[in-house]
């Protein structure tokens, strides 16, 4: 198979996971068009370096991790600059989201969400991986951790994102 055509194999089984990883990681939709760019890009160049020791998948959500994480660094620092701006001039300090009503699915999505970008990157990824439904076995390959690492990690995410909806006054 020739390299554009195992590039555009290869996007297309994995583009949607691609994209909701993006969209953990980014929130502003611009900078998560990009950074889905980004990811294309990072493939198609390294495409030939991939030595098949992981699965192509696994591969694929290392690149978009690590370019997601690098978009969400210049997230983070240009929200830090707006709430400086913010601080200086009251009247630019954004209002509030509104209230979430518990028995609106959408809503409490949206909520959980929230809460789970809150998280730590690494718990963050760990939590779009397992919403992926990628085995422990492969959520450790792709981190760099044991899989009894994985495995803790997400039990302790879990009690912590339930803690996080019930402070906030949803059900869990």
């Amino acid at each position: 198979m020739d390299r554009e055509a195992q590039f555009r194999t290869a996007v297309e089984a994995n583009q949607d996971r691609i994209y909701r990883i993006c969209c953990c990681y980014v929130h502003d939709p611009g900078e998560r068009e990009d950074a889905y760019q980004e990811v294309l890009i990072q493939i198609w160049r390294n495409l030939g370096k991939f030595e098949g020791r992981s699965r192509l998948s696994t591969w694929i959500y290392r690149i978009t991790v690590n370019t997601c994480l690098g978009f969400a660094r210049m997230e983070k620092r240009r929200k830090r600059l707006l709430e400086d701006e913010a601080r200086v001039d009251p009247d630019k300090t954004p209002a509030p989201p509104a209230g979430l009503a518990p028995e609106d699915d959408e809503k409490a999505a949206g909520h959980l969400y929230a809460c789970i970008n809150r998280l730590p990157p690494l718990d963050r990824t760990l939590v779009s991986l397992f919403l992926e439904d990628v085995s422990t076995r492969e959520m450790a390959e792709i981190l760099g951790i044991s899989e009894g690492n994985a495995r803790v990690k997400l039990h302790r995410i879990k009690k912590t994102l339930k803690e996080m909806v019930e402070k906030d006054g949803h059900e869990s």
